[in-house]
C-alpha cells in the first residue's frame, strides 16, 4: 500500500504530461485530450477504492 501513493503521483504526471504533448504537438483535439484525463480519474478511483485497507471494527471480548 505504501507504493501506491508514488505509483498514483507517477501515473497522473505521465497522464498530463501525455495529454498536454498530444494536445500541443500532435494537434489531438481537445475532447480526445480531456476523455484520456477523465479516464485517468476513474481508473484511479476504482484501484484506490479497490486496493485501500478495509476499516473492520472486531470486537474481541
Amino acid at each position: 500500500m505504501k507504493y501506491l501513493k508514488s505509483f498514483l503521483a507517477f501515473e497522473w504526471i505521465t497522464i498530463i504530461g501525455a495529454s498536454t504533448i498530444l494536445y500541443t504537438r500532435w494537434d489531438f483535439p481537445l475532447s480526445i485530450c480531456i476523455g484520456i484525463v477523465v479516464l485517468g480519474v476513474i481508473l484511479t478511483l476504482y484501484f484506490t477504492k479497490k486496493y485501500e485497507p478495509k476499516d473492520e471494527n472486531v470486537n474481541d471480548m
